[in-house]
């Protein structure tokens, strides 16, 4: 443990802040793996989960490696260095944060020589868990930096009454704050840090649990509650797990075995769902029972003066003593709960049932598989087999079967790779004969199983209307006994080597299979109709020699290649006048997945930011395709630009008030319409930015040879034949090509990433030139992937086309594009700064700048909401510019001084020496700063 900067040198000779952080800033990789070692690069993040609250997953709390800032947007907890960071997560001040950085980093504290950079740290090696807490650990920190005391502590003890970890509550206005503090063995010493042990963490009362080994087990949802429960039931040994409702996977369950389980959770639906993954986990652990208490039942045990009350959302252990319940009452009804199964009337187990021996076992309830030739001729389906008693002898009996649903197989329980996220694989047919294989979220079976069941009928599957027969449709799909497991991934596209689409993954999958899982149904209408040889003879080979149809599906097959090759998303839009055919480009690119009819693959823009998030989750390295951008509207038209590019929605609350992941994609889309994402945004009263321009690449539809969009059509045919041909050849073969080229990228995955990257970074380099802007170059990568993507399409034999077909198809595209730029190769944001200066002395010239020859002249027009004024020089008239009013409305959506840069860069404003601004005495005789915009305003290039 770094000692404190406060008795080793006085405050004065401490080095500064900047330096530290810049220090710390140039080890980067190092810091963030001591501080933060369970986290990871991402871009130019480092993403990881805040070890000062109960966080489930990385991703809110992220640290920018460029600068250091770093934030927490579930929290609003922020820094702008790695000095507060430290601070942040050590739960110390600023100045304590220095000195253990510099420690850190070897630095001396005064010096000012900025350190080599650090090699990356080993978390293992550098910091470790030191729990049970050593007797020569410092005391723990008695309060947290950001807030405060906290208002109780639980302190979780091993068997043998040795501290584990602390769980710290801090009351807020308005909710809590619930922290673990550890003690962590660091290169410096022991120390303690707000941040949970590692996985799998203890549970809270094992101490209990070893005073009493003969008593049963209750387990409650938090600490509170656990120690409330302590408290009323003697006869009981108490736990819970750490981290809340959520966390229970988290935890070692391994001191349940052998051991009669209860589990008591809040009343609510996170309750429900933490009672079941407690059931389940106790289980696996060995437990030797495990039974869930209803928190209504006991609720229901309050005096009668209370009975009538309606339980209180989220009503738990800790609320029974308030409530009034008879301690013995509880007891009681607790000890019913616990008793063996087989002493309870009208128990049953959900085993399958089993047929007596010599008449010696007795029958069993549970569910069965009924096939077609059943000889009592029974439809075919799943049934739930009830057993009941004989009035006469009191003997158990098998019960009349009752339908459950038509046949209906589980296959397997799916997990993804984190070990989260379980399900059950199912298998069914239709009453038409076609098979579905669906991969069933396990969570989709909460709340009655609506759901799940809402989804099964929409694809075919026939259930029950009785609600009691209905309602065991869960627990035949969860209580299926299943030595298979699958992998399971939460969207389309490249995991790892395979690529996984609705109903197939394409790759070796290696030991098991990996598969789609999702609760929403195939909504990216993939399909195929006609074969690969059709699709190559009437599609693909007429479009070659047309810029825009070959440039539209390379597109395709470059959606494809984006998780392959690491690109980042983005779109092109096809802008032109009505009937050009810019809907058949669309078609056309469509039909490499799937039909362009009406319902089809092709999307439309009329959609909300909202749905179309969803609409872009659902095509994860699959082309997206947008009709009509007109049809979108305008004030979203910003929003949606970034929204598709970026690859993430919008960060969301659950029901109780937790961050739920964003929907995340990767997508490449294909637009069109006649106007485009700017013109949008100009019609809402807003500006194009020039990251609209580069996420989303305007490209004329009109490809110059009077045909529209078509540089040549079949001899003897109009343009307009022939793009009802095209339409009529993707009506009949469509969707093969996709999985033809998947085929051959899957192959060898390795050698298609490797060449992607290469041509890429070659093509890229040959479009933009050696001068063009970032902005441009960002562009020419996107187009190069194009016509890679296009070049190995070719090579796999998919379209039929020459090797150069899609790189010159690509070359004319994005020469168009560049010629219709109005900065060509520069950045776009000084041309845009230039033409609003412009528009708005052309609107605004006479009537909001007075002339200065007339300014004393009583008898001259008002100049009302004056901004300056005008007057005449030797070259034109020029315009002088009140600064606010430069600020405020010329420079209107623009940085006003990076504006003002830019027109005296361009010679079209003269400044006063360091200052935009110039002295000038008005024709009222006062002195005021303008901005003096010279004529040539109106002849200057940025």
């Amino acid at each position: 443990m770094a000692d404190s900067p406060k008795q080793d040198r006085p405050r004065a000779q401490r080095q500064s802040f900047a330096t530290i952080a810049a220090a710390a800033l140039a080890s980067v990789d190092a810091v963030l793996s001591r501080w933060l070692p369970e986290g990871k690069r991402e871009g130019h993040e480092w993403t990881a989960r805040n070890p000062t609250r109960a966080d489930n997953r990385a991703g809110s709390f992220r640290v920018n490696l460029k600068s250091g800032r770093w934030s927490d947007f579930a929290t609003g907890d922020r820094g702008g260095d790695l000095v507060s960071l430290v601070a942040y997560l050590d739960g110390c001040t600023q100045g304590t944060a220095a000195d253990a950085l510099a420690v850190f980093l070897g630095i001396q504290s005064g010096t000012t020589d900025a350190p080599k950079p650090a090699k990356a740290a080993k978390p293992a090696a550098e910091s470790s868990p030191a729990s049970p807490v050593p007797t020569d650990a410092p005391p723990a920190p008695a309060a947290h930096s950001k807030h405060g005391r906290p208002a109780t502590v639980w302190v979780y003890r091993d068997s043998e009454g040795r501290e584990l970890v602390r769980v710290c509550r801090f009351d807020k206005p308005g909710g809590k704050d619930v922290l673990p503090l550890s003690c962590w063995r660091d290169p410096g010493g022991l120390r303690w840090h707000w941040r949970a042990l590692p996985e799998p963490r203890p549970l809270y009362g094992l101490d209990r649990l070893a005073e009493r080994p003969a008593a049963p087990v209750l387990v409650t949802e938090g600490e509170k509650d656990a120690d409330g429960a302590a408290a009323l039931l003697p006869g009981f040994a108490v736990v819970t797990s750490p981290g809340g409702a959520r966390s229970a996977a988290k935890a070692d369950w391994a001191p349940l075995r052998g051991r009669r389980v209860l589990v008591w959770p809040d009343g609510d639906a996170p309750g429900a769902a933490y009672a079941a993954d407690v059931a389940r986990l106790a289980k696996a652990a060995g437990a030797l029972s495990v039974a869930i208490v209803k928190p209504e039942d006991l609720a229901a045990l309050r005096p009668a003066e209370r009975a009538a009350e309606p339980m209180p959302d989220g009503w738990g252990a800790a609320d029974a003593a308030p409530a009034g319940i008879p301690t013995d009452a509880l007891a009681a009804a607790l000890d019913a709960l616990q008793a063996p199964a087989a002493t309870k009337p009208g128990a049953r187990r959900a085993k399958a049932p089993q047929g007596r021996e010599g008449g010696s076992s007795a029958p069993r309830a549970g569910f069965v598989l009924i096939g077609p030739d059943d000889h009592r001729g029974l439809r075919p389906g799943v049934y739930w087999c009830p057993v009941g008693s004989d009035r006469a002898t009191g003997e158990a009996v098998e019960g009349e079967p009752q339908f459950i649903c038509s046949p209906l197989r589980v296959e397997a329980k799916t997990r993804d790779a984190a070990g989260g996220e379980w399900g059950r694989l199912l298998t069914w047919t239709d009453a038409e004969g076609r098979a579905h294989t669906w991969a069933m979220p396990a969570s989709m079976t909460a709340r009655g199983g609506d759901e799940l069941r809402e989804h099964l009928l929409s694809e075919g599957l026939e259930i029950a209307t009785d609600p009691n027969r209905r309602r065991r449709l869960a627990d035949y799909i969860m209580g299926a006994e299943l030595d298979r497991f699958a992998r399971c991934v939460a969207r389309t596209g490249w995991h790892g080597g395979v690529f996984v689409l609705p109903d197939r993954t394409i790759g070796d999958t290696g030991a098991e299979p990996v598969i789609l899982q999702t609760g929403a149904g195939d909504g990216t209408k993939l399909a195929t109709a006609g074969t690969l040889d059709d699709w190559r003879a009437s599609v693909a080979l007429p479009c070659a020699g047309n810029s825009r149809l070959v440039f539209a599906l390379s597109l395709g097959f470059a959606a494809v290649c984006l998780g392959l090759c690491g690109a980042e998303g983005g779109g092109f839009h096809l802008r032109g006048r009505s009937s050009a055919g810019k809907s058949t480009a669309l078609a056309v690119a469509a039909s490499i997945f799937g039909p362009a009819a009406p319902d089809g693959y092709v999307r439309q823009w009329k959609a909300t930011d909202n749905s179309l998030e969803s609409v872009a989750a659902l095509h994860s390295d699959l082309l997206l395709c947008l009709d009509e951008i007109g049809q979108l509207e305008a004030r979203s038209a910003a929003g949606v630009a970034y929204l598709l590019a970026n690859g993430a929605g919008k960060s969301r609350a659950r029901r109780d008030g937790s961050l739920r992941a964003p929907a995340t994609w990767r997508v490449l889309f294909l637009s069109n319409g006649e106007i485009g994402l700017g013109d949008l945004m100009t019609e809402a009263g807003g500006r194009a930015r020039a990251g609209m321009e580069v996420r989303v690449v305007d490209i004329p539809a009109d490809a110059g040879a009077g045909l529209g969009l078509f540089d040549h059509v079949p001899e003897g045919q109009t343009p307009g034949a022939f793009a009802d041909a095209l339409r009529a050849a993707v009506r009949k073969h469509h969707g093969t090509a996709l999985l033809a080229y998947l085929e051959a990228l899957a192959a060898d995955p390795d050698g298609m990433r490797a060449y992607l990257v290469r041509y890429i970074g070659t093509f890229a380099d040959e479009l933009a030139g050696s001068s063009a802007a970032g902005q441009v170059r960002r562009v020419a990568q996107r187009f190069a992937l194009v016509a890679a993507a296009g070049v190995l399409a070719s090579h796999a034999g998919v379209t039929g086309w020459d090797s150069e077909e899609a790189p010159q198809a690509v070359r004319r595209c994005f020469a168009d594009w560049l010629a219709a730029r109005p900065a060509g190769r520069g950045e776009s944001e000084p041309a845009d700064m230039l033409a609003a200066v412009r528009h708005f002395l052309e609107q605004n010239g006479e009537a909001r700048f007075a002339g200065w020859d007339r300014g004393e002249d009583d008898r001259a027009p008002r100049t009302l909401a004056r901004c300056g004024w005008r007057r005449k020089s030797d070259t034109g008239q020029e315009f002088l510019i009140y600064p606010e009013s430069f600020r405020q409305e010329v420079c209107k959506g623009f940085d006003a001084r990076e504006v003002a840069r830019v027109l005296a860069r361009c010679g079209a404003l003269q400044p006063e020496g360091d200052s935009m601004t110039r002295t000038v005495r008005l024709p009222s005789g006062e002195k005021a700063r303008v901005y003096r915009v010279l004529p040539t305003i109106w002849e200057v290039e940025p």
